[in-house]
């Protein structure tokens, strides 16, 4: 009688185990990656490096296995895209379209690139404003150009993640002065767009800048405000609010997303230095939810993009 009753307690605990593991929820993997120039045709910017449409869909094919097999998302904010339509021949590549990424696009105020902040996303989002991404762009001059907003809620998260692409070149005096008042614009956002509404921020992209608080490489000693100003968004609280992600990477020596490509061949020549201008910025009250922080430097010598997908999981639960 007693071997009986056990054997069901056992068989018991054995179903549960194995239901409560069926049922628990995945992370959420977020992540940000400059895809270097995603055009529509070759001949569409004269900025552009792809000299004729096979140089452009072989970068379109590449990328679209990097974001499937690499990266896999739930989210990804995209960088340095000129139209939605690009993006729908990227998340329509035969790697790709298996993820069934929706595309949520704005138009940018870039004259000058043509370059849009964009996110590709396998979850719902949440409207606001009655629409799925929004800029917030009131009248009147704005320096942020490049931004765009998207929320949802996933288990227990409610996310307000902020998209952007700041200035670049951080060693240009007069950029760096520019691209500190487009931080002060994004933390304006991050209080009044975001926290406002009931939503925890995430801030991502290019942000072009180094922070000064993550160790790691080449830059990363200077002392910068860029970052701290976002980080530091709420002037009424001690401390900052938000936190890199970069903190969570164990090896310094893989604290990089980027590098500069001196003579323009595609590929990064052993000289060529690295750095770590692509950041993922997370609300403190997220910390322990923070279950993986990674670069992923496949390819090593970045013949696909100069910049490599900077990607993070959060529990939902």
């Amino acid at each position: 009688m007693f071997l009986r009753i056990s054997r069901r307690i056992a068989l018991s605990l054995f179903l549960l185990a194995v239901c409560g593991n069926a049922g628990a929820a995945a992370p959420l993997r977020i992540a940000t990656f400059n895809l270097e120039w995603l055009v529509t045709t070759a001949n569409e910017n004269n900025m552009s490096p792809w000299k004729n449409e096979e140089d452009l869909e072989k970068h379109r094919r590449n990328l679209a296995q990097i974001l499937a097999e690499n990266v896999h998302a739930d989210i990804v904010c995209v960088l340095e895209s000129t139209s939605k339509r690009a993006l729908e021949k990227l998340v329509s590549e035969p790697a790709l379209s298996p993820m069934h990424y929706r595309i949520y696009h704005l138009e940018s105020e870039d004259f000058a690139t043509g370059q849009d902040v964009a996110f590709l996303a396998r979850v719902p989002l949440d409207r606001i404003a009655g629409r799925d991404i929004n800029d917030f762009r009131g009248r009147g001059k704005d320096p942020l150009t490049k931004r765009a907003i998207i929320y949802l809620t996933s288990g227990k998260l409610k996310l307000g993640i902020l998209g952007m692409h700041l200035l670049a070149h951080p060693d240009d005096a007069r950029r760096t002065r520019r691209r500190i008042s487009q931080a002060s614009a994004a933390s304006r956002l991050v209080r009044d767009e975001i926290v406002a509404r009931g939503y925890t921020p995430i801030v991502l992209g290019d942000l072009n800048d180094f922070d000064s608080d993550i160790q790691g490489g080449e830059g990363y000693s200077k002392r910068r405000r860029v970052i701290h100003i976002l980080k530091d968004f709420d002037w009424k609280k001690s401390g900052d609010e938000l936190f890199n992600s970069a903190e969570r990477i164990q090896s310094l020596s893989e604290r990089y997303s980027a590098y500069w490509d001196l003579n323009k061949n595609g590929i990064r020549d052993r000289d060529e230095p690295l750095s770590l201008m692509d950041h993922i910025l997370i609300d403190r009250s997220l910390s322990a939810r923070l279950m993986k922080a990674e670069i992923l430097h496949e390819p090593k010598d970045g013949s696909v993009s100069d910049h490599w997908p900077v990607v993070v999981e959060l529990t939902t639960l």
